[in-house]
């Protein structure tokens, strides 16, 4: 099936690309034919006809000036389409030789873009709810948001993968792209900073469960909102970086990747204790107002 809509469509494109002209009158002798138009038009603005032919003695090849006949052309074409792609298979199946992980590819970036945009969502519902002196529901809207950035930052994390190794223009070439790993400190500085909130609101969660919960201070309040902040920029930045990283910009097959893959490492878990270890030790002001 495939070779018979290769073949069909090299009959298609040389008939795009020539108009036959119309068939030549035939007489009742088989052997008188009219001359196609171009022959015609030819024989009657030809100022030397005897000079548009050229023979030679009968040892060597005649070799005729007149052009061929948009009929023979379109003849000829079509039988080289045809040769070629019944001669050469592969021709036939070029069209779809990425077809085998097209699919896979297009539903694993659409998850990446589809992630990227559920982390946008839940940093605006928790920087547009946080506030003093939250209400319960406000505080459970606030929950909601982070268990959502959560899910889906593993899911970004997980087609970013899938992306870079599987899929795209392979590791290897990501590998010698300093914008890669510049991305990857980005997003390791992203995810660090996100442990504030994450564990600020764990602990209020148990303290509802508890019945132990404390308005949320202005001091509180203000910090988790600069977080919000910083994580909102991040978005911004990181789908730039990548933009420039995918074409190639500041590629070196010489560079050495693995200096700064341990430099994007090293910045996110110094990152992460210096958050985790800030929203453990933190203390909020007393000018909370109670419900």
């Amino acid at each position: 099936m495939r070779k018979s809509a290769a073949i069909l469509l090299g009959i298609c494109s040389s008939t795009a690309a020539w108009s036959p002209g119309p068939k030549p009158f035939r007489t009742s002798s088989p052997s008188i034919t009219t001359p196609c138009p171009s022959q015609h038009q030819q024989q009657l603005f030809d100022p030397a006809p005897n000079l548009s032919r050229v023979t030679t003695s009968p040892r060597k090849t005649v070799t005729s000036t007149t052009p061929a006949c948009p009929n023979e052309i379109f003849l000829a074409s079509t039988i080289a389409s045809t040769a070629l792609v019944v001669g050469t298979p592969e021709m036939a199946n070029a069209a779809t030789a990425f077809t085998n992980n097209a699919v896979p590819s297009a539903l694993v970036a659409y998850g990446h873009y589809f992630s990227l945009l559920g982390i946008l969502g839940c940093i605006m519902v928790e920087r547009l709810t946080i506030k003093p002196n939250m209400t319960p529901d406000e505080e459970d809207l606030v929950a909601g948001a982070d268990i959502g950035l959560g899910l889906f930052g593993v899911l970004i994390a997980y087609t970013g993968y899938l992306r870079a190794t599987e899929y795209e223009k392979g590791f290897d070439f990501y590998a010698h792209e300093p914008l890669f790993w510049l991305k990857v400190a980005f997003v390791g500085v992203f995810g660090a900073s996100s442990f504030f909130n994450t564990i600020v609101i764990i602990q209020r969660a148990i303290a509802k469960r508890n019945g132990e919960l404390v308005p949320m201070g202005d001091k509180l309040s203000k910090r988790m909102i600069q977080i919000c902040n910083a994580e909102l920029v991040a978005v911004s930045v990181i789908p730039l970086t990548a933009t420039f990283m995918a074409r190639g910009v500041g590629y070196s097959a010489d560079f050495p990747w693995q200096a700064e893959a341990g430099l994007a490492a090293a910045v996110f878990l110094g990152l992460s204790f210096k958050y985790v270890k800030e929203a453990l030790t933190f203390e909020d002001s007393n000018s909370s107002i109670e419900l």
